[in-house]
């Protein structure tokens, strides 16, 4: 008798619970957020908070132990919030769309990162540089034809100098480069360490 009266307390419950999910899912109306203009403020948001996510992920990546499932989540996060800043704030960013452009490059072009993404992060995970680092390194905007040439060869994920990060395209192709600004620079001689001094300014 005890049991039957517990299936029927449990079936009005469950059927209550249904009504009131029927009711807020009939209720609900779907948030219309607009959109945000991008100004000075809003790179800086983005830049604030993916810094500061990045920051925290860092810091739990190197607390695991033991679990390397949960070591590969962290890393599928870091890379997340570090795509997100180079998209909004490099590549989508006002007058840039990258740092360096491939000189006379066709109409199509692709954004590309001189030093591969997966190694960025790993180099900031061994703390080689920094977060700020991470978020501006060398990218480039490069013709559909030469990005195409450069996976054909096998260099998409892997580069043979993250000091001259520019060794990567030039085992592959020839190509005169300039900053966003209008610099040529010598991709032969270019460092890391000119990269982020020519740039600091624009560090957000």
């Amino acid at each position: 008798m005890q049991t039957d009266t517990n299936t029927s307390i449990n079936c009005q419950k469950y059927f209550t619970m249904n009504n009131l999910l029927k009711e807020s899912v009939e209720k609900f109306i779907v948030p219309n957020y607009g959109k945000t203009r991008r100004t000075a403020d809003t790179y800086q948001t983005v830049a604030s908070y993916c810094t500061r996510r990045i920051g925290q992920l860092v810091e739990d990546y190197h607390a695991v132990e033991n679990d390397q499932q949960l070591l590969r989540e962290i890393r599928n996060d870091i890379d997340y919030y570090l795509r997100r800043y180079h998209e909004y704030c490099i590549e989508q960013r006002d007058g840039m769309e990258a740092h360096y452009h491939e000189v006379d490059a066709d109409e199509e072009c692709d954004f590309e990162h001189l030093i591969p993404a997966k190694i960025l992060r790993d180099l900031l995970l061994s703390n080689v540089i920094s977060i700020s680092q991470a978020l501006n390194p060398h990218t480039a905007q490069l013709s559909r034809a030469t990005h195409m040439a450069l996976k054909d060869a096998g260099w998409a994920s892997k580069t043979p100098s993250i000091w001259l990060p520019f060794t990567r395209y030039s085992n592959v192709f020839t190509a005169t480069y300039q900053t966003h600004d209008g610099t040529v620079i010598d991709p032969a001689t270019w460092t890391l360490e000119d990269h982020f001094n020519y740039f600091k300014h624009l560090v957000l």
